[in-house]
């Protein structure tokens, strides 16, 4: 191994140019190669008065003008593909002048050097070399270019030789992450540089005359390291010298080296060698580090997502062996963590997400790894167990430990913090081909567990699976049906109890589904509040109620026609809310008396005080508020009596059961006599029989809808109803 790619590589390049290409120079000398690359080259054959060539990032010749066959006398056949140091005196390359001139062009943006280079044929010649990298348009080193004057005519050998001589000692000094030392050919030290000092630690004065093997590590030297170096170095003119080295505490260190052979100027024969040496030691800590990094979490050090996966997928395999042992995934995700993160910060989060990684590790037995996958999701990989019955016993006594450790309150910087786990197990074997398989899965249990109630642990199974698949499905074909239009919707009657006379309609949104008809809100509004569509879906249903409305005002001359929407959470909390809903009331024209809309007691209290406010900010324009559902929610009634709220809705479980069950016609009875003590009208959903209306007429109920009076119509037949009784069903 030479030391032409360390030597570049490891140096950090200071750019002197723009992202364009090299910079233009008003050297005359030198101007052509600070020319872009493209219009170098084509400038290279028509240059004869010098040697201009092209390297590649290692130093290899890549391009040669006549100007460089004439100079060094090499075809472009015998140069291309070489490494340029064939062009340097043995004593230069033995110095590793080479890579030096390189490791100069890329600190300076450009090395210029007077000096000695050999023709074809061995022959010295004076020159002046120009040395400058070359960048493509992204500013990434690409190679270099040299530009060679042959100076023999013009200047003193013996002056310039000696000016070359000193300048390469003084760079040889200074190139002090390189040990570079000459050995005689009995093995003796006779020149020992300050990087040779600074890595190995001894003072020149303390090995020069000393027989070289004291670098070697007493491995190396019982194995003959240092004479086979010496011997293949005499017989090829170099040797790698990569291997273990010992500094002079005895300290062992890796690096990269070589050994080359010096000859004579006139007889040729051999006077000894150079050796240049690179302390591995940082980049192979380096390296560590990065491993490191690469395959653990930094913030609590445990195992990340790669690392993981890899070592479930060593027990994939191991499980698809004749032994087929099988082994568990555990897939937690903390309780409310969002909660403690905005309440607390991002501080106290992460210092309990490091508690829970050191929680964890007690919780599981040696050889099980605990792995952060990213937020406050963790997995936990049980090794194999006798059969699947054990496993899923240990899966789930780990499971049950964690749940136990949990409970506990932890104390962070002053908070008492409280937090619970769902959990996912997933028992792998065979069976699996991919350790995202067995992932999901137990991800797919987790989230099952959350579902039932979060902190506890759910063990998978494939109808999970088939369910979360379903689920997807949903979600795209949400996604799909917002973009394509497919929603509708239908409008229910709201009759005047005392004449059966219709008033207005409630607008209640239907998704036209491409493969599965007509769904009712019931089979996707959740879904679709929980992938954040429903702003779009509620928006869209907003304007299209107050659209229809208005012409049918226009069209029946009955401008006391009203529409109820429904907001969902997510659309009330929301601040564009105010907005939207002038919009809708300006853009259809619609007056704000004849749009009411309409929340849960849950919505209503989930922030009460900004809740209170926007109440009081769509009070102001005009439209009214109705509570939906009155009775199933929220218990305390507190709020309304602080809130300006015009209508309750009897919900039509309590109507539904009058005959059934007493306690529901109490219910029903006590919530119209609330809103008439405070004022407000009342409203009775799901009315489907006569003996029904009967009740709430005589409970004194104003308004109610429901099947008795018609199931919730398109368009085009709800308008036939407008300006109609409705004493009977809607077949």
């Amino acid at each position: 191994m030479t030391t032409k790619m360390p030597l570049i590589k490891s140096v950090a390049a200071t750019p002197r140019y723009g992202t364009n290409g090299p910079f233009i120079s008003r050297d005359p000398l030198t101007a052509v190669i600070d020319e872009p690359l493209h219009q170098y080259r084509r400038l290279l054959e028509s240059l004869t008065g010098y040697a201009i060539f092209t390297l590649s990032i290692e130093g290899v010749i890549e391009s040669w003008n006549s100007g460089a066959r004439q100079t060094f006398g090499y075809a472009e056949s015998e140069a291309l593909g070489k490494h340029y140091s064939l062009l340097f005196t043995a004593e230069d390359v033995a110095l590793g002048k080479p890579e030096t001139e390189l490791i100069i062009s890329l600190n300076n943006g450009k090395s210029t050097i007077n000096g000695w280079l050999t023709r074809k044929g061995g022959s010295w010649f004076a020159c002046t070399s120009t040395v400058q990298p070359l960048r493509d348009e992204d500013n990434e080193l690409i190679g270099f270019t040299k530009l060679v004057q042959d100076s023999t005519e013009s200047l003193q050998h013996g002056e310039r030789f000696r000016e070359s001589e000193e300048r390469l000692r003084l760079l040889t000094e200074s190139a002090t992450d390189y040990a570079i030392f000459s050995i005689g050919l009995d093995g003796s030290i006779l020149i020992w540089n300050s990087g040779a000092e600074r890595i190995f630690g001894y003072r020149g004065d303390e090995v020069l005359g000393r027989h070289f093997s004291l670098i070697y590590t007493p491995e190396a030297v019982s194995r003959g390291a240092h004479v086979a170096e010496m011997k293949i170095s005499t017989e090829s003119g170099h040797a790698p010298g990569d291997g273990w080295y010992a500094r002079k505490d005895g300290e062992p260190f890796y690096a990269t080296g070589k050994m080359t052979r010096l000859k004579a100027h006139v007889d040729g024969e051999p006077r000894g060698f150079v050796k240049i040496i690179h302390d591995l030691t940082q980049e192979i800590e380096a390296e560590a580090t990065f491993k490191q990094l690469a395959m653990h979490d930094p913030l609590t050090n445990l195992v990340n997502r790669s690392a993981f996966n890899e070592r479930v997928r060593e027990s994939i395999t191991l499980a698809k062996d004749a032994s087929g042992t099988p082994f568990a995934v555990v897939f937690l995700d903390l309780d409310r963590f969002k909660n403690i993160n905005d309440s607390l910060g991002h501080v106290i989060a992460d210092k309990l997400l490091i508690y829970i990684a050191r929680t964890l590790e007690k919780c599981v037995r040696p050889g099980d790894i605990v792995a952060r996958l990213g937020g406050d999701e963790f997995t936990v990989l049980l090794a194999g167990g006798a059969d699947t019955d054990d496993v899923t016993a240990v899966a789930t006594s780990v499971a049950d430990r964690i749940q136990a450790a949990l409970q506990k309150p932890v104390d962070l910087d002053g908070f008492e913090v409280f937090t619970t786990a769902s959990m996912g197990i997933a028992i792998g074997s065979g069976d699996y081909d991919k350790p995202e398989h067995i992932l999901r899965d137990a991800d797919t249990a987790m989230y099952e567990a959350k579902a039932r109630g979060r902190s506890q642990h759910i063990l998978f199974d494939p109808h999970m699976h088939a369910k979360a698949v379903d689920l997807l499905k949903l979600q795209m074909g949400l996604r799909r049906a917002v973009a394509r239009g497919e929603f509708g919707i239908v409008y229910q009657p709201i009759v005047n109890l005392d004449d059966s006379r219709l008033i207005g309609f409630e607008a209640l949104v239907r998704w036209n589904h491409p493969e599965r008809g007509i769904l009712s809100p019931v089979e996707f509004i959740h879904e679709a509040e929980n992938i954040g569509l429903i702003i779009q879906i509620d928006h869209w249903v907003l304007h299209e109620a107050c659209r229809q409305i208005r012409a049918w005002q226009i069209q029946y001359k009955d401008p006391a026609l009203i529409v109820s929407v429904n907001l969902s959470s997510r659309q009330f909390g929301h601040p564009n809310l105010l907005w939207e809903i002038r919009e809708a009331l300006k853009r259809n024209a619609l007056p704000p008396q004849s749009l009411k809309l309409e929340i849960t007691e849950t919505v209503l209290m989930e922030n009460f005080e900004q809740t209170a406010a926007v109440v009081g900010h769509v009070d102001e324009m005009g439209v009214e508020l109705y509570i939906d559902d009155f009775g199933t929610g929220y218990s305390s009634l507190s709020y309304l009596t602080r809130l300006p709220l015009r209508l309750l809705k009897v919900d039509q479980s309590f109507v539904s059961e009058f005959s059934a069950n007493p306690r529901s016609a109490e219910i029903a009875h006590t919530i119209v006599s609330l809103a008439h003590n405070l004022g407000l009208t009342a409203l009775a959903e799901g009315i489907e029989t006569e003996e029904q209306l009967t009740k709430l007429r005589d409970l004194g109920c104003e308004l109610g809808q429901g099947y008795w009076f018609s199931r919730p119509l398109p368009a085009d037949e709800a308008a036939q109803a407008i300006g109609c009784c409705l004493p009977h069903p809607n077949p």
